[in-house]
């Protein structure tokens, strides 16, 4: 049994919540990684969260001002899947009547990551326009829950 594995079971022999997808090795750094394994609140895992987010909206940036756009869709697949996983997880252990400011921070950075997807698919090769479309069509799904779970509009 591998130490990931271990440590997983030992939080949830402990009644500890665990981030959904800890695994997934193409979305954290080794550095959130070991941040999202340490963390026991769905406060602190919002904040990895987002500090993933802006990690990959900033390679995301980096790729364009230098025009290697051939790996721009997997990019945004990535950053699709830590929405996704990260909604998941939210939605799963955020118990608290007053809601923590993280995800507040969150879903700003999410709201400016799409607008500056937005801006970048204008110049985006028309073969990877489906990409982008799909981006952020995914994303302003995720967004639009973050803030009905804000703003207590559904459940």
């Amino acid at each position: 049994m591998g130490l990931l594995t271990s440590l997983l079971l030992i939080l949830m022999m402990l009644g500890q919540a665990v981030p959904l997808f800890v695994g997934a090795d193409d979305v954290f750094s080794p550095k959130e990684k070991a941040k999202l394994l340490r963390e026991t609140s769905i406060d602190g895992r919002t904040k990895v969260y987002r500090e993933a987010s802006i990690r990959i909206q900033k390679g995301l940036h980096q790729s364009i001002s230098k025009k290697e756009i051939a790996g721009i869709p997997d990019t945004l697949k990535i950053w699709n899947t830590l929405l996704a996983k990260s909604l998941e997880d939210i939605e799963s252990n955020l118990k608290a009547k007053k809601k923590p400011r993280s995800l507040i921070n969150y879903e700003i950075q999410v709201r400016k990551t799409i607008v500056d997807i937005q801006n970048y698919k204008i110049t985006a090769p028309v073969d990877q326009q489906d990409a982008y479309d799909a981006c952020l069509a995914d994303a302003e799904r995720v967004r639009k829950r973050f803030v009905e779970i804000l703003f207590a509009l559904k459940s």
